[in-house]
């Protein structure tokens, strides 16, 4: 069946106003009281003064006016000072239920203009009171495993780190007194280029064709198209030679948030990237994965730090990536620490499978929820 719906005004209220707000600068590592702003994280930072904490009761959903994130808050916080809208859940409904069906309105993107004026139009499904409680325990349930899947994955990148930091700690650094010889990265790489925005040749994306990487691309070790996938044509690759990403490439973002790092899956397709990205193709004297490990080290990136260029945006120069100071253990020692990686790979594989599955069965029950279907079937035990 189909749900009643009520206008969104008879299940939420602002009560944001009355409350103080908090600017970034002041917000500090730790302290009596969280801050939650309408960042993606569920805390921003910390102030001392509980006096400053909002005054609604708990539960509340937070609002971000400029990020369209939603956050489910219960427990005392006080306010970030820019685009922090404060719901407070109307009597009838569950506040779980609503947080969750929030979160899966398709809100249109304004850019950095406000959002509230969007939000505000949706009609609110209304399922009787018993029932929300029980779609809220289900996605509750479902968001569980998801949240212990994405833990566990961020588990095996520590660990991964931890490999490196065992076998190669004591000379890691890149500095002279290090336990190994360095020497720079430019002398272990066939190539250090970097890409180009179409546009700024007079050339164009398109809607299918050659992947095209940006900074934002580059996530967990890889190439990762989940915050959106660009294209260029055939043709355009062919024009854009500097810019040819290969398998086995080595990924740096030098420009805007520096230092991330990726390596290229071995079968991956030829793609393209833009400026922001810097391609290092790696002579067969190194292994790749120890390179794209010393990469994310704290040596390494106390010496992109340092090299970095900051203005209006931060930036790193192919010859500051191509002098980075580079540790050169014995080749046979990295290829010890890659063959440990693949194992751990494994691993990573098989938790980014269920992941996977455990995402599409969130958004599957989250539209039958919504939509009044979500005990249809005999099945709902197998579904959640």
């Amino acid at each position: 069946m189909t749900w009643p719906e009520v206008p969104f005004p008879q299940a939420l209220r602002d009560v944001s106003s009355g409350n103080a707000k908090v600017p970034n600068t002041e917000f500090c590592e730790s302290g009596v009281l969280p801050v939650v702003d309408q960042g993606k994280g569920s805390i921003a930072g910390y102030v001392d003064d509980p006096e400053l904490a909002q005054r609604n009761e708990l539960p509340v959903i937070v609002f971000g006016d400029h990020t369209r994130c939603f956050k489910y808050i219960d427990f005392p916080f006080a306010v970030g000072a820019d685009g922090v809208k404060i719901l407070a859940v109307a009597d009838g409904f569950d506040p779980r239920y609503l947080f969750w069906f929030l979160t899966s309105l398709d809100i249109p993107s304004a850019g950095y203009s406000r959002h509230y004026k969007y939000l505000k139009e949706f009609s609110v499904a209304k399922p009787p009171l018993a029932e929300q409680k029980r779609i809220a325990a289900v996605l509750d349930q479902v968001e569980s495993l998801r949240a212990k899947r994405r833990e566990a994955l961020a588990l095996l990148d520590d660990l991964a780190q931890s490999v490196f930091l065992d076998m190669f700690g004591s000379g890691s650094d890149g500095d002279s007194g290090g336990s190994w010889p360095v020497a720079d990265l430019k002398s272990v790489a066939a190539l250090i280029t970097k890409g180009t925005t179409p546009t700024s040749v007079g050339l164009r994306f398109t809607d299918s064709g050659v992947r095209f990487l940006r900074a934002q691309n580059i996530a967990h070790g890889t190439v990762d198209f989940s915050a959106g996938i660009l294209h260029i044509d055939q043709e355009s690759h062919g024009i854009l030679k500097r810019s040819r990403v290969l398998p086995g490439d080595v990924l740096v973002s030098i420009a805007g948030t520096i230092g991330r790092s990726g390596l290229v899956p071995p079968d991956a397709e030829e793609m393209n990237c833009n400026q922001a990205v810097a391609i290092i193709r790696l002579l067969d004297s190194v292994d790749r994965r120890y390179v794209l490990a010393w990469l994310n080290s704290a040596g390494a990136g106390r010496q992109i730090a340092a090299s970095s260029v900051t203005g209006t945006i931060s930036n790193l120069s192919l010859g500051q990536l191509g002098g980075l100071r580079i540790p050169l253990p014995p080749l046979e020692l990295q290829q010890e620490f890659e063959r440990r990686l693949s194992s751990i790979d494994r691993k990573r594989a098989a938790h980014r499978t269920h992941l996977s599955a455990l995402d599409e069965l969130f958004s599957s029950l989250q539209h039958r929820a919504f939509s009044g279907t979500l005990w249809d079937h005999e099945a709902t035990g197998d579904a959640a």
